[in-house]
């Protein structure tokens, strides 16, 4: 199938388009050759296009069998889209709702507070994730291919394990959940509400975002990250 085609299908996949950094101007060129060409392996692309187009059907276990540093360059770019378009934008437009008339410049204020305290834990659990659990990630899949002696990897992440990172994952949707509905259910709505409907719909947007970022994380990331330890620590008392 012709990369174009399959995005006319459904243009929620220029979402893994973008976060897998696969360039526009695809002419009429196929999948396969696109994904050959940005070094990107076209079964993982088609399990996460697949996920988007039927998301009853979560390929938990196909995606489980691929190389962890896809899923990991995969959840860096989400990141980098979340810090730098999504969450910004959101920002702007909830300040912007001063200008509106009819809304109590209090109730504004503690908008922008509460996005701001989100804003602030959000970033915490990225940079977390950023420079600690990915780079672990990555080591841990250089050392079982030998790329990276077991020795030094064992010293250096002695301790920490992705269980580790599991007693401080949060879900981060929740608060962006909380604030669509503080928005829905004790703001004053203004006299025009295109503004007002327009940023219920972009935190709706990012609140759903957020749910399928999680659902990788805990249920694709971590599983897989355990297989990965076991072979790890069968290797070291191999040896």
């Amino acid at each position: 199938m012709k990369m174009a085609d399959l995005v006319h299908l459904n243009f929620e996949v220029l979402a893994v388009i973008q976060r897998l950094q696969i360039p526009f101007g695809f002419r009429d060129k196929s999948v396969q050759n696109i994904c050959d060409e940005n070094n990107i392996h076209v079964d993982f692309f088609l399990q996460l296009v697949q996920w988007f187009n039927e998301r009853e059907n979560f390929p938990q276990e196909q995606l489980m069998q691929g190389k962890a540093e896809w899923l990991v360059n995969y959840l860096h770019h989400t990141h980098q889209c979340y810090l730098h378009y999504q969450i910004p934008r959101i920002e702007k437009e909830i300040e912007d709702l001063e200008q509106l008339p009819g809304l109590p410049g209090h109730s504004v204020q503690l908008m922008i507070s509460f996005f701001k305290e989100y804003i602030s834990e959000f970033t915490a659990h990225i940079e977390d994730e950023e420079n600690t659990t990915f780079p672990y990630v990555l080591a841990l899949s250089k050392a079982l291919v030998g790329d990276m002696d077991i020795k030094t990897f064992n010293i250096r992440y002695n301790k920490y394990s992705i269980d580790r990172y599991l007693d401080h994952h949060s879900d981060l949707e929740e608060k962006v959940f909380d604030l669509q509905s503080i928005l829905l259910k004790h703001l004053p709505p203004p006299s025009s509400n295109c503004q007002f409907t327009n940023l219920l719909l972009e935190i709706n947007r990012l609140g759903n975002d957020l749910k399928d970022h999680t659902l990788l994380e805990e249920n694709v990331l971590i599983p897989k990250v355990r297989q990965m330890e076991k072979e790890l620590l069968n290797k070291t008392s191999n040896q």
